[in-house]
């Protein structure tokens, strides 16, 4: 189960990077999808890392090769794999488990009551089960190192270590 969790996890999270990757282009400026992102000294995930990029910062993108982008930050230029990028600055990360703030609830839906249709609704599906269910994806999730997520892209051949540059 772990394992086909963490190939439909890992084929969601490259899907998107490629379709965010095409949207990067030279001569425009770009956002960091994730705290940490390495700038690379060359177009290989393998690379020497120069600088850790920080998540939604604004970078230019100086030039583009292949499935590389060249960054440049106050201090250095190197290499990012376009899929860890977006010309759109990426929503922060609400890390709440329901995700309705309380304020974007009006008085009057909340002091109505449910109609039939959502109690036969709510008594068939469980709010708190929902949250086990997202507590015990999240903690598949942890359970999936870095390295490990490394070791299937190489296998696999996808993402920055796909074919092609």
């Amino acid at each position: 189960m772990r394992k086909l969790f963490a190939g439909c996890l890992l084929a969601l999270i490259v899907s998107l990077g490629l379709v965010l990757a095409e949207e990067v282009e030279a001569g425009h400026s770009a956002y960091v999808l994730h705290d940490g992102e390495p700038l690379l000294a060359d177009k290989s995930p393998d690379a020497t890392a120069l600088a850790k990029l920080k998540a939604r910062h604004e970078y230019n993108v100086t030039e583009i090769s292949g499935k590389w982008a060249k960054i440049k930050t106050d201090s250095t230029e190197g290499w990012v794999y376009r899929g860890n990028l977006s010309r759109e600055e990426p929503p922060e990360v609400n890390n709440s488990v329901f995700h309705t703030e309380a304020s974007d609830t009006k008085l009057t839906a909340a002091a109505r009551g449910l109609d039939d249709d959502a109690k036969q609704y709510a008594s068939r599906k469980d709010e708190m089960a929902s949250a086990h269910q997202i507590v015990w994806m999240e903690q598949q999730n942890d359970a999936i190192s870095k390295s490990d997520v490394k070791a299937y892209l190489k296998e696999h051949h996808l993402g920055e270590y796909g074919d092609g540059q």
